[in-house]
């Protein structure tokens, strides 16, 4: 009932009123609603801001690390062990303390659950002192680092099995309400406090009240148009219309949200996809450009592999920059040279086996609904015949081991290179789910998580990235620009470069936000 009453008592106002007066609430649309409630031990915070709860470390705008809650952090000579130390006088937003217990226990209820943390690296997690935690790994995993960063604190005392549902934490905010599937409303915690006032990404947010509505793609949209919301998550396809009527400033953040898809790599799963040719062939004949200039309105960017632009991304292959003429012809090769020969109906077959496999992708998304319809239009012209369905994640976990999906990725950790590509997560959750397996990949991998520093490690992803390209277990297609609409009176300082939009990035640097009009 609450959102009902605020959307007529914002819709009767004019809409120059609310522009310009300070909002209190701040009222915008972020992303969807998590799933598992706001608990990081089942994911939350692991993409963005977790707002309610604080994490050890935070990564700052050039990509290095600077303390949240910890105050310092050191790796041993064998690479083994992480001692991190909290700084002193924490507490939660309940008063209760903040310290190494809370610390160790998150960690270890997170190697337990069936959440987005990969654990199973992590030995122990020992309380050397009030403020200080050591962790204890099986082997050497540079990347570790991204965990400490990732997976927020929660209080040993009172974490239960509603906790996402009722959070406590030390973060910047509190939670007021939750009305699922309607509304989160958060207000200032009064007990914050900030590793350092001075730092733009950690001072105190400027915004005492948040209200974070829950909307689809169609009802954001009608709400900006009517004025009810100062910042929204905005799709492509609505962008040039918002922005024609001159009430909003488009904010186009840069982002390594990819969206791609995953092909299953064993002859038992699905007989044609295995086939490198077919692979070779359609990821050749996919006009990237295309796709980010008709589909995407120009706010996007080809995508070559699962990290681009980021230290440890792939490059694009030769082939990037031929004409499409030619890129068909050395398609069409390919595929005759492994038997794929063209039907009468323009449909390529092998052995009595017709080019056809269907491509998933998720039902209500409009960007991966036109990129699954664009991209089979494209291999149709090499003999293709792809089928697009959209489904529910549920059904497409039952099927994604043998048919392809167009998944969308992208984190600014190169653990996630491991969990897409590295043989041992092959069937393991919706990761390597097309049972990519190469041992040139795998050591790459190994050697890149043993390495003494990230600017070592390096050199041995991009080997790894080398040999992925040469494989094609995927075809990358595009990286998102992710867009906000926002009240002209809003700035939103230096947002930082955005990983996969499951969470809510642009709140990554909260603390930077203001309000600029009197």
């Amino acid at each position: 009932m609450g959102l009902v009453l605020f959307t007529l008592l914002t819709a009767a106002l004019p809409f120059q009123l609310i522009a310009k007066a300070i909002p209190e609430p701040l009222v915008m649309v972020l992303g969807a609603e998590p799933d598992g409630g706001f608990d990081p031990i089942l994911g939350w915070g692991r993409y963005n801001n977790p707002l309610i709860q604080s994490a050890l470390l935070r990564r700052s705008g050039g990509g290095e690390f600077i303390g949240d809650i910890a105050s310092d952090w050191t790796l041993s000579p064998d690479r083994l062990k992480w001692t991190v130390t909290l700084r002193p006088n924490l507490v939660f937003s309940d008063g209760s303390s903040l310290n190494s217990e809370d610390v160790a226990f998150t960690f270890e209820q997170a190697s337990k659950a069936a959440g987005m943390q990969d654990l199973s690296n992590l030995v122990k997690v020992e309380q050397k002192s009030e403020l200080q935690v050591e962790f204890t790994l099986k082997q050497a995993d540079i990347g570790f680092i991204d965990t400490l960063a990732e997976l927020a604190i929660v209080p040993s005392d009172s974490y239960g099995p509603d906790y996402g549902q009722h959070p406590i934490g030390s973060g910047p905010y509190k939670m007021r309400r939750w009305d699922k599937g309607q509304q989160l409303i958060l207000e200032a915690n009064p007990k914050y406090q900030s590793a350092d006032p001075d730092h733009p990404l950690l001072k105190k947010p400027y915004f005492d009240k948040l209200v974070i509505v829950f909307a689809d793609e169609d009802s954001r949209f009608a709400m900006l148009r009517t004025g009810q919301l100062q910042l929204s998550a905005l799709a492509p396809r609505y962008a040039d219309a918002l922005m024609a009527q001159g009430n909003y400033r488009l904010w186009s953040q840069t982002s390594v949200d990819n969206r791609g898809i995953a092909w299953p790599m064993r002859a038992e799963d699905n007989p044609v996809t295995s086939e490198l040719a077919v692979r070779q062939a359609f990821d050749m004949v996919i006009d990237r450009q295309q796709l980010v200039d008709n589909l995407l309105g120009g706010y996007a960017r080809a995508a070559w592999s699962i990290a681009d632009d980021l230290p440890w991304g792939g490059a694009a292959p030769g082939w990037a920059d031929w004409q499409m003429k030619q890129r068909l012809l050395k398609a069409s090769e390919l595929l005759a040279n492994a038997g794929w020969l063209l039907g009468a109906d323009g449909i390529r077959e092998k052995d009595g086996q017709r080019l056809t496999f269907p491509l998933y992708y998720l039902a209500g998304d409009s960007i991966r609904e036109q990129l699954a319809l664009a991209s089979a239009q494209m291999a149709r012209m090499a003999g293709f015949q792809l089928e697009p369905k959209a489904d529910s994640w549920e059904n497409i976990y039952r099927v994604m081991h043998q048919a392809p999906v167009l998944f969308g990725f992208g984190s600014l950790s190169a653990n996630e290179m491991a969990l897409v590509y590295d043989s041992r997560n092959a069937g393991k959750g919706y990761f390597n789910s097309g049972y990519y397996q190469n041992p040139l990949v795998d050591k790459a991998l190994e050697k890149a998580r043993e390495a003494d520093s990230v600017e070592t490690a390096i050199a041995f992803w991009q080997q790894a990235q080398q040999q992925i390209s040469l494989d094609v277990p995927w075809s990358w297609l595009v990286n998102l620009q992710h867009l906000y609409a926002a009240n002209p009176c809003l700035d939103l300082g230096q947002p930082l470069v955005e990983p996969h939009g499951h969470g809510w990035p642009i709140t990554n640097n909260i603390n930077q936000w203001r309000w600029q009009c009197p």
